[in-house]
């Protein structure tokens, strides 16, 4: 299998992967919450953003909204955009583009998607920061069917799980059931991926159907609120642990902590999994100026799951250690040439 992945652009970095690969080697899922980390081995929470939309909708221009996430200590980045946009008539494009205000314009179809990678590729003279660039894709088309050729650009996809406005909320079935589709899909793709915001867009969409049924948020129990039934825990840490599928924890989190039947539901559904080896992901999902101009504090709502740099890491080594394998490949068959 093939992994299509940028090339590292200096042995400084080449060096700095395999340092992290090898200090973070031969540790089981099994003994994740008791292993021995290096000083500086690992990423803090706050310094991760594996989920920064960067293309079409992006409010300006991308040294300076890269530059607004690195003031406020981020140091790696998954850039992305939705691949759907793409496939907008230049009409539609053009009053979409008007009505939001983006500073950013890309070419529609093939052309933009190349054009979107080349601008992420660019970053990689900056020697601030760490990129890696992918794609959000909806995840109806798990069951409708994949635009693969853009697809094959991506060193990451990550998932929409859930949606935006009514229709039924995540919950432990349905997110089981696209773990199993995502784990067919890669042996398309063999890239990491990740299951997008599952938890938020659950509360999200309670919150929505109370408000419009006059309910009170208050009234939410926290059996309610819970993503998960009995035995779908388990389950889904089989799925997972050892995988390529991560578990974001994004920004949307935050909001909901504050309710305490929320949060104790978010606690109980998430603290089973950090415990035995699952991994996550930790974002802002920033679009907008508003949000990349507050800070942003991911351990607020991280570390009361038990979600650490520990089990947030994972995908940082893996891309890492992917980039190193394929940076050695390539040398290596450069040297058989001469």
């Amino acid at each position: 299998m093939r992994f299509h992945h940028a090339p590292l652009r200096s042995l400084s970095i080449l060096l700095f992967a395999i340092a992290v690969v090898a200090a973070c080697a031969g540790q089981s899922a099994s003994t994740e919450s008791t292993r021995q980390e290096l000083p500086g081995a690992l990423f803090g929470l706050h310094e991760m953003d594996f989920h920064l939309h960067s293309g079409m909708e992006r409010p300006v221009d991308l040294a300076s909204w890269i530059d607004l996430a690195v003031a406020d200590g981020r140091r790696v980045f998954l850039l992305l955009d939705h691949i759907e946009l793409y496939r907008k008539t230049p009409q539609d494009y053009e009053a979409w583009r008007a009505k939001g205000g983006f500073q950013a314009r890309y070419p529609l179809g093939a052309a933009g998607h190349q054009a979107l990678f080349a601008d992420f590729d660019s970053l990689s003279q900056r020697k601030d920061i760490l990129v890696f660039k992918g794609w959000e894709i909806g995840e109806r088309e798990l069951d409708e069917g994949l635009e693969t050729a853009p697809m094959r650009l991506a060193e990451v996809i990550g998932w929409h799980i859930g949606p935006n406005h009514g229709g039924e909320p995540p919950n432990g079935q349905s997110l089981l059931r696209r773990v199993r589709q995502i784990k067919e899909v890669q042996k398309q793709f063999p890239v990491p991926m990740i299951v997008f915001h599952p938890f938020p867009m659950r509360y999200e969409n309670l919150w929505r159907a109370a408000q419009k049924s006059g309910r009170e948020i208050h009234s939410i129990p926290v059996e309610e609120y819970r993503f998960f039934r009995a035995g779908e825990q388990e389950e889904l840490i089989k799925l997972l642990r050892g995988s390529s599928i991560y578990i974001e924890m994004s920004r949307d989190t935050e909001q909901y902590f504050d309710e305490p039947a929320c949060r104790a539901a978010l606690i109980a559904d998430l603290a089973p999994l950090a415990q035995a080896g699952v991994q996550f992901t930790i974002s802002t999902d920033n679009h907008h100026l508003r949000a990349a101009n507050k800070s942003f504090a991911p351990e607020r709502y991280c570390e009361p799951a038990g979600i650490t740099p520990a089990n947030t890491n994972g995908l940082v080594r893996e891309l890492l250690a992917l980039r190193a394998r394929r940076a050695l490949g390539e040398a290596g068959r450069g040297s058989q040439k001469k």
